[in-house]
């Protein structure tokens, strides 16, 4: 059975399109589907006003989208764990009842969502639920009763299938692992770094170290501004991404730093994002120990990403980032310890032929990660379903 027989209706509450890494890791996959012959229907709620989903991403539109309603008050910044809470319960039931009402359309179809939520009132009818892990979910009815009925499960951490089988009683069979991914052609660009920074109006001379991505605490931003001060002379630390809200947070967080090192850019476009990390001289992955997210759940986009770059990466070494990287295709640093990062990122800037020899063999390696293998792998067990 190829993929030309599978029917795939992607649900996600979240908010499309979106700043946030989630959105891309959605579209990504929904295009990696539908390019290997799936018929592919996304339904999630709305996002940026007058932003098209497929021009914001930079994707092909070779899948179809549908925009469900709910009751979404967030955006009045009040109240934001309950309104959320609202979002989600209400897109949850819209989407079950589109679903329903339109049951010969999708009878046939795999019901496939990374939140636990949109599939929950999916399995009271005789709907095909398949749970794409992203967090480690909390052992909850409406979770367990999604773990119960769903017929499949993938994972991006190798701890994850271990820890769900364990926990929830999962087959590890049932439970596909494949790492989040990368496409490679969004990061085949021509420009070399002096002509990144001049299209990006950066300085020429200066050591730039970068890290891209969002503020959250999990992201161990606060141990690279820590390590500002004591980096060599001529180096800035360069933070792209992040709102203003989370910046002042981060200055209220550590207000000794040195922030004349430091740079913060405002979120870019994603297809800008290759160019910023083609300019740099190395980029940081800081993130902390101190979270289960980000020491066990997560796969960063960022650090396949970064390995496609071509430039030198420091990381830290925990459980989550130490299943892609090793010391010949990075610098791993202790976690939460800007002295450890210090050290790296002044080793990875005076040592270039090192630095050059490790980014090569990252860039090489990035090729098994991309959305494609991950969409492949784990349409071998949607098929069991169809």
């Amino acid at each position: 059975m190829d993929n030309k027989s599978l029917n795939i209706v992607y649900l996600t509450h979240a908010r499309l399109p979106t700043q946030k890494a989630h959105g891309l890791a959605t579209v990504k996959l929904c295009e990696a589907f539908s390019t290997q012959g799936a018929k592919v229907l996304l339904l999630h709620a709305g996002g940026l006003k007058d932003k098209n989903t497929f021009e914001f991403y930079n994707i092909k539109n070779n899948f179809k989208e549908k925009i469900l309603p709910s009751i979404d008050l967030v955006y009045l910044g009040i109240f934001k764990k309950l309104f959320f809470l609202i979002h989600v319960f209400t897109f949850s039931v819209v989407s079950a009842l589109y679903i329903i009402f339109n049951h010969k359309k999708y009878k046939d179809s795999v019901f496939f969502s990374h939140n636990h939520s949109v599939l929950f009132f999916l399995t009271f009818f005789s709907y095909k639920t398949f749970f794409d892990v992203h967090d480690f979910p909390s052992v909850i009815s409406t979770v367990q009763r999604v773990v119960n009925k769903s017929f499949g499960f993938s994972v991006q951490t190798k701890w994850k299938v271990g820890a769900l089988s364990k926990k929830f009683g999962i087959p590890q069979e049932k439970i596909i692992y494949w790492p989040n991914g990368i496409d490679l052609n969004d990061f085949n660009i021509t420009q070399d770094k002096l002509e990144a920074r001049e299209k990006l109006f950066l300085p020429k001379n200066e050591k730039i170290i970068l890290y891209t991505g969002q503020l959250f605490s999990w992201k161990g931003v606060d141990t690279l501004i820590r390590a500002a001060g004591v980096l060599n002379a001529g180096s800035s630390i360069y933070i792209v991404g992040g709102s203003d809200e989370d910046v002042i947070k981060l200055k209220k967080q550590i207000p000794d730093a040195d922030y004349s090192r430091i740079k913060f850019i405002s979120f870019q476009p994603h297809n800008l994002i290759p160019l910023w990390q083609k300019a740099a001289d190395v980029l940081v992955l800081p993130n902390t120990a101190k979270e289960d997210i980000s020491l066990y759940y997560t796969s960063p986009m960022k650090l396949f990403e970064y390995m496609a770059s071509g430039r030198p990466i420091v990381a830290s070494r925990i459980p989550s980032i130490t299943e892609i990287l090793n010391e010949t295709n990075a610098y791993l640093a202790e976690a939460d310890n800007p002295s450890s990062f210090v050290e790296k990122i002044n080793f990875a800037l005076l040592n270039t032929a090192d630095s050059d020899k490790i980014a090569k063999v990252a860039r090489t390696e990035v090729g098994q990660y991309t959305w494609d293998r991950r969409a492949l792998k784990i349409s071998g067990l949607l098929k069991k379903a169809s």
